[in-house]
C-alpha cells in the first residue's frame, strides 16, 4: 500500500536512521549485494556490506552531484582533492565550468585519477544534448564516464502527446550514447510524477481536460527503449511528488486519489535504474511540501531505510549526494563544506 504520510519507523523503538547505523536488518538476508543481482557479500569498495549493525551502501559507489558544493567558486583542482579526503569516491558533473579543450577536460581526468576518484555521469542540458551531442559524448569519454544524463525533464506538458513527441527524442540520444559504449539517464524532479491530461472532455484547443490516473515519467518509461533511455531516481524529488500529486479528476469529473509509492515505481525494472541521488527532506507544518536539507535529518520524510532495503542488488547501482541548498548549511555548521562532510559520513553509517 502507498504511504499517505510521514513513514512510520523501523520496528522496536528505534529512531528512524537510528542514529545512522542502529538500525535493524531484517531485510537483509534477501539483497544481493555485488553487481548486477548476483549475490556475492561484497561492497564495491571490498569491504563487507553486512555487519553486525546491518546492511550499508557500497562505500565505492557513495558519490556526489558537483552542483551541491557550486556556492564555493574553487577550482577543480581544490574540490576534488578535498571530496576524496571526505570519503567519495564516484563524481557526478553539472558542467565543466569554464573549460573548452580536450586539455582541458584531461586535466580533470587526472585530477580524478590521482584522488581515486571516478566520473559516474554528468547532468547535461537536453538542448546541449541534442546540438552538441558529439562533443559532449567525446568529453563523457575522455572522463572516463559510463554514464551521461540530463536533469532536464523530457517535457513540461501533461499532454501525452509531447511525452510521445520526447520520447523519440530520448531514444535518438541513448542509440547515440549506446553506440558509443555509454548510458543515457533521465534525472527526474517532481513535476515529471502529475497526473497527465488524457481524457475528456476537450477544451476550447481539443486538449483533454481530465486523467487517466496515468502519470507522465511512469508513461515515459513504457514509451522509451529499456537499452537506450536509463533513469536516475532522485528519491527526495519522487517523494516529493508522493506528497504534492495525490489525486486527480478522471473522464466523468470524479475526484480519484492514487499516491505514488517510488518503491513500488522501481519495482521490477530496478535495472533501468542505475544511479539514485539520496537527498533528505522533512514535511512542512502544513504537510503540503517537503524541505531539502542535509543527508541524516531528523525525523526525514523519506524512507531511506526501506528503500535500499528494496533493491535486489545494492551494488548494481550508484548513490549520489545532493543537496540543492547545502550552501545555506550555517556556518556554526561548517557550511557548504560542513554539510557535505555530515551528509558523506551519515550516508556511509547509515544501516538497514
Amino acid at each position: 500500500m502507498a504511504p499517505d504520510a510521514t513513514p512510520v519507523p523501523n520496528p522496536g523503538g528505534l529512531s528512524r536512521r537510528g542514529v545512522l547505523g542502529l538500525s535493524a536488518c531484517a531485510a537483509a538476508s534477501a539483497i544481493s549485494v555485488a553487481g548486477p543481482f548476483t549475490g556475492m557479500a561484497q561492497a564495491a569498495d571490498g569491504g563487507a556490506v553486512r555487519d553486525s549493525r546491518g546492511t550499508r551502501l557500497p562505500v565505492g559507489k557513495i558519490g556526489i552531484q558537483l552542483y551541491s558544493i557550486r556556492t564555493d567558486p574553487a577550482p577543480f583542482a581544490e574540490k576534488l582533492p578535498k571530496l576524496a579526503q571526505l570519503g567519495f569516491k564516484e563524481i557526478e558533473f553539472a558542467g565543466y565550468g569554464t573549460v573548452t579543450s580536450d586539455a582541458d577536460i584531461l586535466a580533470i581526468r587526472k585530477i580524478l585519477d590521482d584522488n581515486g576518484l571516478k566520473a559516474v555521469g554528468s547532468h547535461v542540458g537536453f538542448g546541449t544534448l541534442w546540438s552538441d551531442l558529439t562533443r559532449q559524448l567525446d568529453i563523457a569519454e575522455m572522463l572516463g564516464m559510463r554514464f551521461i544524463g540530463t536533469a532536464d525533464a523530457p517535457t513540461g506538458s501533461r499532454y501525452a502527446a509531447d511525452w510521445r513527441a520526447a520520447a523519440d527524442r530520448y531514444n535518438a540520444v541513448g542509440g547515440a550514447a549506446k553506440a558509443r559504449g555509454l548510458k543515457f539517464y533521465q534525472h527526474n524532479h517532481d513535476g515529471e510524477y502529475n497526473f497527465l491530461l488524457d481524457r475528456g472532455p476537450l477544451d476550447a484547443n481539443g486538449k483533454p481536460t481530465r486523467s487517466s490516473g496515468q502519470r507522465g515519467l511512469e508513461y515515459f518509461f513504457g514509451l522509451t527503449e529499456p537499452e537506450l533511455v536509463w533513469f536516475e531516481m532522485d528519491i527526495y524529488w519522487a517523494y516529493q511528488a508522493q506528497v504534492r500529486f495525490k489525486t486527480y479528476v478522471d473522464e466523468i469529473g470524479a475526484t480519484r486519489r492514487d499516491v505514488l509509492d517510488p518503491i513500488k515505481t522501481i519495482g521490477r525494472q530496478q535495472e533501468r535504474f542505475p544511479l539514485f541521488h539520496v537527498k533528505d527532506g522533512y514535511l512542512n507544518a502544513e504537510g503540503t511540501s517537503l524541505v531539502m536539507t542535509n543527508f541524516g535529518v531528523p525525523n526525514g520524510y523519506v524512507p531511506f531505510e526501506r528503500f535500499f532495503a528494496s533493491l535486489k542488488s545494492l551494488d548494481y547501482h550508484h548513490y549520489i549526494w545532493e543537496n540543492d541548498n547545502a550552501g545555506d548549511t550555517p556556518p556554526e555548521e561548517g557550511g557548504v563544506w560542513g554539510g557535505t562532510k555530515t551528509s558523506y559520513d551519515n550516508m556511509r553509517a547509515l544501516r538497514f
